[in-house]
């Protein structure tokens, strides 16, 4: 079999270096990243006490706002550092920084950071990468607040100069009581991409404030060994609530994202700390840590372009379009394929909010509104920036993910989805080898499916999508509720860890259902023909799933499990649909976005 499939790949390999000579797709800009050296540690905060400085931020009306806090502790600390104040933005402090192990307290207040919207060293700037160098002297082309702490000159990435092991702390009752706010410029463009990026900033430690309001992302961190980003709110960007990216020993915790066009949390290209590891289960080492968030009306609550060794746990995804996703999908990640995530103890339900429906498809849907400032992201306006399945809990395309131990209900769609795509190809990797990197050696094992904690059965509309594709994937010990069946859209029974699947190409009529959906662009293909990703699934009856009670949607009737070998080429020929499609959504999206800028 393997003598005819290696030839006939080739030959489609060759196909596709003719017939595609486009670019890779991207989910974001961004410089040419590498991972830090791994050498660092997750900080720890640090006391007023403990601090080699402390520096304070304050407002005109901070002085009322901290009488507003309940707290007579909170109040009083909030007072004595208030006569400490000699700043009223946080890029001014930032910038008095002159010792490691600073404690910058930022006082209640509503932080615009006006003196970073048009200053000299952003003129000239016409759009597109940023060099590192570029951060350092002018962070305010990108950032509302920058935080560089490497020497540009030096040939490494690491943080050497005052502003590593850097502590921002807001001091309010609540996250929202320190308020980062972005917004618009006078002619209705977004003011800044980034609210605060932290570069090279190893140590960073960031908490209880707030950020809206941005083109990209609320919260950054980029290229870092060692960051904390806690007890924070993220909301109204166009993308994402917080991003971290080519970064390592970093912890996201008690947070709220919602509303963002992309996804709440999004560690992207985690450091590939178990890249060797051919195991799949819990971890003894990641590279960041997600867990005691809640994830919540975005177009995805948690997504991981490349989101090797990340242990999320213990978050609520809910009331999102698309619950989370593990991918490797997109260019320009270092650390593809991914691999190692560890999702348990999740609660992952309602995830069937469909915003294409609501905010993007029509001529006057307020997506398709001319400046961001007229579409309404400050009302709580979606659009998304990827065509995803609404209804889905949780989507997998990688490799040695464990799926361990979460409650997964009332997801429309399906509770979980494994498939295939070519991501080599669309990384611009040609070598017909490469095809099949993904999605392999994949646990789903003890999940609780399609009941809530109180017992309630709400069903998925499917529990396991599975295109058939991948070596070593495996599905054991999920509990349906009482009375039910664990359902799924494979002709015989899932196979289980102690006989994994074993045949690397899926499903020919799955994966070319898939295709139509790839062209998906929210300005210029917002419902693509022969697509139902972007429709809202019927809700499940409440009996599906019970011996003899109602199908789930998409379970099969009488077809075979395997796809013949003759067949790969129309399957991999399919594959031409999602690549230039990711490219023209990529390249939309530019188009746009020059024309606002």
């Amino acid at each position: 079999m393997r003598r005819v499939l290696v030839p006939l790949l080739a030959l489609l390999g060759l196909l596709l270096v003719l017939v595609l000579p486009v670019g890779p797709a991207v989910a974001h800009e961004e410089r040419e990243s590498q991972f830090p050296a791994g050498d660092g540690t997750v900080p720890e905060k640090r006391s007023l006490a403990q601090a080699a400085d402390v520096i304070v931020v304050c407002k005109k009306d901070s002085a009322r706002r901290i009488g507003k806090i309940g707290s007579a502790k909170l109040r009083a600390f909030n007072r004595q550092l208030l006569r400490r104040c000699e700043h009223r933005h946080i890029q001014a402090a930032v910038d008095a920084v002159r010792t490691q192990r600073t404690n910058i307290y930022v006082l209640p207040g509503v932080y615009r950071e006006q003196p970073s919207w048009d200053v000299p060293c952003m003129e000239g700037y016409d759009g597109g990468i940023v060099e590192y160098a570029q951060i350092v002297e002018c962070g305010e082309i990108l950032n509302l607040v920058t935080i560089a702490g490497d020497d540009p000159a030096d040939p490494d990435i690491k943080c050497d100069n005052q502003l590593c092991d850097l502590q921002l702390l807001g001091t309010g009752a609540k996250p929202g009581d320190v308020h980062l706010k972005g917004g618009f410029t006078e002619e209705g463009d977004w003011l800044k991409h980034n609210g605060i990026k932290a570069d090279r900033a190893d140590g960073f430690y960031l908490g209880n404030m707030k950020a809206t309001l941005f083109r990209e992302n609320a919260f950054y961190v980029h290229e870092t060994d060692g960051y904390v980003l806690e007890d924070f709110e993220s909301a109204y960007n166009d993308l994402y609530g917080v991003l971290t990216f080519a970064s390592d020993h970093g912890v996201i915790r008690r947070c709220d994202t919602h509303h963002n066009g992309d996804s709440g949390v999004y560690p992207g290209s985690s450091a590939d700390v178990n890249a060797s590891s051919t195991e799949t289960g819990a971890l003894d080492r990641w590279a960041v840590e997600v867990t005691r968030c809640t994830m919540h009306h975005n177009a995805l609550g948690y997504s991981g372009t490349a989101g090797n060794s990340v242990y999320v746990h213990d978050n609520r995804i809910h009331h999102n379009g698309l619950g989370f996703i593990v991918e490797s999908i997109l260019g320009g990640h270092p650390g593809m394929p991914q691999d190692h995530g560890w999702f348990e103890d999740n609660k992952i339900y309602s995830n069937n909010e469909n915003y294409y429906e609501q905010f993007v498809q029509g001529e006057d849907a307020p997506c398709q509104a001319a400046t961001p400032q007229e579409v309404g992201h400050q009302d709580g306006v979606v659009c998304p920036a990827f065509g995803f399945p609404v209804g889905t809990g949780g989507m997998v395309i990688g490799n040695h993910n464990f799926i361990n131990s979460n409650q997964v209900w009332d997801n429309w769609r399906q509770g979980f989805m494994l498939f295939w795509v070519p991501p080599a190809l669309m990384r611009g990797d040609y070598d017909p080898t490469h095809q099949q990197d993904n999605s392999n050696f994949n646990a789903f094992t003890k999940n609780e499916l399609g009941y809530s904690p109180s017992g309630e059965v709400l069903p998925n509309g499917m529990d396991f999508y599975w295109d058939e594709a991948g070596e070593g994937n495996c599905w054991q010990d999920n509990l349906p509720a009482p009375g039910k069946e664990v359902t799924h859209n494979y002709a015989v029974g899932l196979p289980d860890c102690g006989n994994p699947s074993q045949w690397p190409i899926g499903n020919l009529v799955k994966t070319t259902q898939l295709l139509p959906c790839a062209v998906y662009d929210r300005y210029s293909n917002t419902d693509p023909v022969g697509c139902d990703w972007l429709d809202t699934p019927e809700r499940p009856a409440a009996d599906t799933g019970a011996r003899g009670g109602t199908r789930a949607a998409g379970a099969p009737e009488e077809d075979g499990p395997g796809t013949p070998a003759a067949l790969v080429a129309v399957t991999l020929l399919g594959a031409l649909g999602i690549r230039v499609a990711g490219a023209r959504v990529a390249g939309a999206r530019r188009r746009h976005e020059e024309v606002g800028s």
